[in-house]
C-alpha cells in the first residue's frame, strides 16, 4: 500500500484526483450498496495522506480533495431535487452541488488537518486515538453547524454486521469512533512500516462480517398499524384539480385497514392547512376509519409549521429540524429569488420548539418525528425514553429513484437500534416500513409503489444503554484525548 501511494503523491493533479476518488468511493459502504469494509479503506487513505503531509497547508489541501469526493458522491442524489423538481438548469444544479460539497468539506473534513500543527505522540496507538477523537468531534459538529447535517456517518455501516450491538451502547457516532480508530491504525502502520500492526488492522475488517440474526425484545402489548403510501406526483400537488385525487387515494388505501388501531399518512400530503374547510370536509369522510396520524400544514401566530397531527384532535408535533433550501432558505435576504429552486413552495417554514408532547394513541405514548428529525438522536433524548414507539413520516419523493431514500432508511434503522424502540415509517412514495427495536425491517413497501402495508408494533419501555449513559462516553473520551494533546503541546 505504501509504494503505490508514494507514486501517486509525486503528481499533484493525480494525487488530488486520487484523494477525491477515494473519498467518493466511501459512498458504496452505505445503503443501498452496503460494501461496508470500503469505509475503512477510504478513511485510511485520508488519514495516511494527512499524516504523511510535509506541513499543515499540504494536509489541508489533501483533506479538502478527499472531502469533496466524499460529500459530492455521498449527497449527489440532491441533484434530483435541484435539477428535476427544482426546475434548475443542469449547469447551475451541478454548480450548487459542487459549492455545497466545498462548504461541507471545509467545515466537516478539513479541520482534521490541524493535527499536523499539534503533532501528537508518534506512538501508533496514541496517534490513532488522536485521529479518531478529532474526526468524532467533527462528526458531532454535523449535528449543530450549518443547521445540522448528520448524514453519511461511518458508524451506520455497522448495521447488519458482527459489530451492530455497539450501536445500542454508544450510538452511531460511537461506532464511527471505532471505524476512525481502525482506519488510522491501518494508515499509520503503513507509514511506520509495522507489519504486525498492519496485519492486525486488516484483520479488524472482520467486524463487518454479516450478521442479521438479531431478535427483538418487546412486551406482549402491541398496536396494529396501517401505513399508506399514496405515491402521488409532487408536480401536481398544488394544481386546483389534484386535491380530490389526493384525498381519494388516501381514503381508498386506508379502507383496507379498517381493523387497524392506527393509520399513518405521509408527510404533508395536502395542499391546504389543517385548519382549512377542506380538512373539515375530509375529516367527515374518515368517520368509519381508525385513528389517523398524518402530516399536515399548521399556521399559528403568523408562522407556518410542518406538522404531524392526530386528525380531528389538537394533538400535533411541529418539525424541529428543517431541511435547508427545501423548508427554509439560509441567507434568505441574499439568495431568495436568484433561481427558481430557492423559491420552492413551503420554503419559509418555522422550526418547532424542543420537548414537545408525545401523542396519546389508545394508551400508547408515541414519539413523532418528521423526515430529517430522525437524523438527530440527541434532540429527542427524554422523549425517546418515555415513548412506547416512534412514528417517522417523510416525503422522499424529491429524491426520485436515487440512493438518497435508502440512506434515509439506513438512518431510521440505526435510530431504532439506538433507542431500543420500534419505528413506523410512512412516506409519500417509499420507502415505507416497520422496523423493530433491533433495527430489523419487519415489513416494507419499496420506492415508487402506490399501496399500503400493515403490521403489529410492539411497546418497549426499556431504555437502551445509549440513551441512559452511552451518549456521553465517546464525546467525553474524544474531548479528553484532544485536550490532553493540546495541553502537552503547549506545555
Amino acid at each position: 500500500m505504501v509504494s503505490p501511494l508514494k507514486q501517486i503523491h509525486k503528481s499533484s493533479f493525480i494525487k488530488y484526483l486520487f484523494l477525491a476518488l477515494s473519498g467518493a468511493l466511501s459512498v458504496v459502504a452505505f445503503s443501498p450498496f452496503d460494501i461496508k469494509a470500503v469505509i475503512l479503506l477510504s478513511l485510511a487513505i485520508l488519514i495516511y495522506s494527512i499524516a504523511n503531509s510535509i506541513n499543515y497547508i499540504e494536509a489541508f489541501k489533501r483533506s479538502l480533495a478527499w472531502g469533496l469526493g466524499y460529500w459530492i458522491a455521498g449527497t449527489g442524489w440532491l441533484i434530483v431535487s435541484i435539477y428535476f423538481y427544482g426546475k434548475t438548469g443542469l449547469i447551475v444544479s451541478i454548480l450548487i452541488i459542487l459549492l455545497m460539497g466545498i462548504m461541507l468539506a471545509l467545515v466537516f473534513i478539513t479541520p482534521i488537518s490541524l493535527i499536523k500543527i499539534f503533532k501528537p505522540n508518534k506512538n501508533i496507538f496514541i496517534l490513532s486515538l488522536s485521529f479518531a477523537s478529532f474526526l468524532t468531534i467533527l462528526e458531532l459538529s454535523r449535528f449543530i453547524l450549518l443547521g445540522g447535517f448528520p448524514w453519511l456517518l461511518p458508524g451506520l455501516t455497522f448495521l447488519d454486521t458482527f459489530a451492530q450491538p455497539l450501536i445500542s451502547i454508544i450510538g452511531v457516532y460511537g461506532a464511527s469512533f471505532f471505524i476512525y480508530f481502525l482506519s488510522a491504525f491501518i494508515a499509520l502502520s503503513c507509514i511506520f512500516r509495522n507489519k504486525i500492526y498492519f496485519s492486525l488492522g486488516i484483520l479488524s475488517a472482520l467486524i463487518f462480517f454479516p450478521q442479521n440474526n438479531f431478535h427483538p425484545d418487546h412486551s406482549d402489548k402491541s398496536i396494529e398499524v396501517g401505513i399508506i403510501q399514496p405515491s402521488l406526483d409532487p408536480f401536481k400537488k398544488f394544481q386546483a384539480d389534484e386535491e380530490t385525487n389526493i384525498e381519494e387515494t388516501l381514503l381508498n388505501l386506508s379502507e383496507k385497514h379498517s381493523n387497524a388501531d392506527l393509520i399513518i399518512w405521509p408527510e404533508s400530503p395536502f395542499p391546504y392547512l389543517n385548519s382549512s374547510p377542506q380538512m373539515k370536509e375530509l375529516l367527515s369522510e374518515t368517520d368509519n376509519l381508525p385513528i389517523i396520524l398524518s402530516g399536515t400544514w399548521e399556521y399559528n401566530n403568523n408562522k407556518l409549521f410542518n406538522a404531524l397531527t392526530l386528525l380531528g384532535t389538537n394533538q400535533s408535533y411541529y418539525k424541529r429540524h428543517l431541511v435547508p433550501f427545501g423548508e427554509y432558505v439560509p441567507f434568505e435576504n441574499i439568495i431568495r429569488g436568484l433561481i427558481e429552486f430557492f423559491d420552492l413552495p413551503m420554503s419559509s417554514i418555522t422550526e418547532g420548539r424542543s420537548k414537545q408532547e408525545l401523542f396519546n394513541v389508545k394508551g400508547f405514548k408515541v414519539l413523532g418525528m418528521i423526515c430529517f428529525d430522525v437524523a438527530f438522536p440527541l434532540s429527542f433524548i427524554e422523549e425517546t425514553k418515555n415513548a412506547d414507539f416512534i412514528v417517522n413520516i417523510s416525503n422522499d419523493t424529491w429524491f426520485g429513484s436515487s440512493y438518497g431514500p435508502y440512506q434515509h432508511l439506513q438512518i431510521v434503522r440505526a435510530r431504532a437500534l439506538e433507542a431500543n424502540k420500534w419505528i413506523v415509517r410512512g412516506t409519500s412514495d417509499g420507502i415505507s416500513t416497520i422496523v423493530d427495536n433491533k433495527g430489523t425491517i419487519v415489513n416494507l413497501l419499496p420506492k415508487g409503489v402506490k399501496s399500503s402495508i400493515s403490521g403489529k408494533v410492539h411497546k418497549n419501555n426499556e431504555t437502551s444503554y445509549f440513551y441512559q449513559f452511552g451518549y456521553y462516553i465517546i464525546p467525553l473520551l474524544s474531548i479528553f484525548v484532544l485536550a490532553s494533546i493540546i495541553i502537552l503541546r503547549l506545555s
